[in-house]
């Protein structure tokens, strides 16, 4: 009887030890969710040249790509440029001397093109395009002569 209980024993040990070294398998759900890559394509405006001193104003019209951007309506604002300032952009020479110029979001060149409230917002047509952009020098700058430049961020919200 001991004999059978020392086994019994032993046995009851060995099932207990086996359903540790046991093994299961699940499932890991992997998922991914592709969206649009909308993003700024060629962004320009060149006004060309300007007379310093000159008595008209210089108007140019340049354009803002959007690349591949599916969402119903997109959002695009363009910062002050070197010179924080929407209200009081300025076109820089490597001299730092400055001249006034402006971006406005329509050719009348009524509202300028900034962020928030001066967005352009729009619903497009395509995944793709361009939008134009009016820029104005005011006349009556004497400024040096040279090139002159500055660099606007353009962000796309969507």
């Amino acid at each position: 009887m001991r004999l059978a209980l020392a086994l019994a024993c032993s046995l009851t040990l060995f099932a207990a030890s086996a359903a540790y070294a046991a093994t299961t398998t699940g499932n890991l759900a992997v998922m991914v969710e592709v969206i649009s890559s909308c993003r700024v394509g060629a962004a320009s405006l060149d006004f060309g040249v300007y007379g310093s001193g000159q008595s008209s104003d210089l108007r140019a019209q340049g354009t803002i790509a959007y690349e591949n951007c599916i969402a119903a309506t997109l959002k695009i604002s363009l910062d002050g440029g070197s010179s924080g300032n929407i209200n009081g952009r300025t076109l820089v020479n490597a001299a730092g001397n400055r001249l006034t110029y402006q971006l406005y979001r329509d050719s009348a060149r009524t509202r300028i093109w900034g962020t928030g409230s001066n967005a352009l917002s729009f619903t497009p047509t395509n995944a793709s395009g361009s939008v134009p952009v009016y820029g104005t020098i005011p006349g009556g700058q004497a400024v040096p002569v040279g090139r002159y430049s500055d660099t606007v961020v353009v962000t796309i919200e969507f």
